[in-house]
């Protein structure tokens, strides 16, 4: 049962299978054209902002939701974009995207450059070589340390002046952006974790094929009643594959009303009740199996990569997963209809009487940033604007079936995707949403502490009160170690 550190675009292209497998290696850190010095003074670099006045477009040009706030350069500058997305359907398609900013400023070339990882950029940064934009992609949890690091800017001023509407977006998703009183990104996209079940086994149990347990606890009967064990005990389908890597176990938690960070106090709290109660509800489907038996049923399925996700090829008929396990359908089985071979709704909430604290329903959010580095941070700005806006935003979340993070977006009837209905009912329902690891700086330390904790609890090596009782020491240290440093290391 160990736990995997899968990245986002391993999620992508894995459906979100916990293989085993670690954080992407580091991309080659060589110089981009367009990448400069580091400033020298971060809040310079954000004091020249763009001015407010729109300038018009050619006749006949128009994009959607962006009005240019920046007069075209009398010379070419280009502004290198780097995202760590190497899935090849998304490459083309985006950067087609991409090249529309050039039909407000001709004079401006966006290069997108695919591939490139956290590492990669703290590479360049470190080198003096940013690019001018990043995307976080699937390590958002750095970007505190990165701040306290003058990496990247603050980007309040920008936000400021030109009146970008924070309160569009949905609520929670930019706690992975604010920290000390600043903002230091602006979200992208971001998934959401849903109960995913194959609809056509729930008669087996006489359920319609659109039944959705009332909580966690009905759930579990459901699952238990949909298992299926051979003569000898062991496991041949799993009615419910239990979460099996982090942010998975951070859904969990936030079901229970879990906080793992107290915003007020700056501390890390994986010892709150909820956390506790979430960590012992899996644990007790853990001793119901059999920690043995649940691993011998994982490794029997091998990579379980693609099509041969267990969720996907039957061996588990529920799972809470991330929205991305809808893009893995229309690629490997593109003839399920939802409602017949599959549905989704948000996870149950835990029952009252578990709960320590409110039920809600985690997000895994992905920002941009401006590196400190950059030349142009206006453009940067600029680039990063349009990235915001609808042009951009429903051409691409309608075409990789992704769910937009912006309350205006969001009933766009071009996002016609099968679950973008849940995704509504969420976004406009009484359940509070949370990122649950808001920006921080040790975010990236406590969460492979708590991976690796949850990990040798869901083995039963350790309880749960133990094993985050540890976790909250060893943050807590590396929180003093934080304040007591000088660090140069851009982390």
């Amino acid at each position: 049962m160990s736990i995997p550190k899968l990245s986002r675009r391993q999620l992508l292209k894995m459906a979100g299978v916990g293989a085993a497998s670690s954080l992407i290696a580091a991309c080659s850190g060589a110089p981009q054209s367009g990448a400069g010095t580091p400033a020298a003074d971060t809040t310079a670099v954000t004091a020249v902002g763009p001015t407010v006045t729109p300038i018009p477009l050619p006749q006949g040009e128009t994009i959607e939701g962006f009005a240019p706030l920046m007069s075209n350069p009398s010379e070419p500058i280009k502004i290198v974009y780097w995202w760590g997305n190497d899935y090849e359907p998304a490459l083309q398609f985006t950067n087609d995207v991409i090249a529309r900013f050039s039909k407000a400023y001709p004079n401006v070339t966006v290069e997108p450059v695919a591939g490139q990882d956290c590492d990669a950029f703290i590479t360049a940064a470190a080198a003096g070589t940013p690019p001018d934009l990043f995307h976080t992609w699937d390590c958002a949890e750095r970007m505190g340390a990165w701040a306290r690091r003058n990496v990247i800017i603050p980007l309040d001023d920008y936000i400021a002046k030109s009146k970008f509407p924070l309160d569009d977006y949905a609520p929670g998703i930019m706690d992975t952006c604010r920290m000390d009183g600043k903002i230091w990104g602006m979200v992208d996209s971001a998934g959401v974790f849903l109960l995913w079940t194959r609809s056509p086994y729930l008669s087996e149990i006489g359920k319609s094929a659109d039944a959705v347990p009332q909580d966690t606890d009905e759930m579990w009967q459901w699952a238990k009643d949909l298992t299926k064990t051979s003569a000898d005990g062991s496991i041949e389908r799993l009615g419910m594959r239990l979460p099996n890597w982090l942010w998975e176990y951070f859904a969990w938690i936030a079901n229970f009303g879990g906080e793992i960070w107290d915003v007020n106090a700056g501390q890390p709290t994986p010892d709150h009740p909820g956390v506790l109660a979430a960590l012992n509800d899996l644990v007790s489907q853990v001793k119901r199996y059999g920690a043995d038996n649940l691993l011998r049923w994982s490794s029997g399925l091998g990579a379980g990569e693609g099509a041969q996700n267990p969720w996907l090829a039957g061996n588990a008929v529920m799972q809470i997963s991330g929205d991305w396990t809808g893009q893995s359908i229309f690629d490997f089985f593109p003839d399920w209809k939802y409602g017949e071979q599959y549905s989704a709704t948000a996870p149950p909430p835990a029952p009252a009487s578990k709960r320590a604290g409110e039920s809600a329903i985690a997000w895994w959010s992905w920002p941009w940033v401006i590196p400190s580095g950059t030349k142009h941070p206006d453009w940067s700005w600029e680039v990063l604007r349009y990235y915001l806006s609808t042009e951009y935003q429903i051409a691409v979340r309608a075409k990789f079936k992704e769910m937009p993070v912006r309350k205006s977006m969001i009933n766009d009837e071009r996002l016609g995707h099968p679950w973008m209905k849940v995704a509504r009912e969420i976004i406009n329902g009484q359940r509070r949403l949370t990122t649950m690891m808001p920006m921080n700086p040790v975010a990236s330390e406590y969460s492979n502490l708590l991976g690796e904790a949850i990990d040798g609890v869901l083995r039963l090596n350790r309880t749960p009160e133990e094993a985050m009782a540890q976790v909250k020491a060893e943050t807590i240290e590396k929180l003093k170690d934080l304040q007591g440093c000088v660090c140069n290391n851009p982390g």
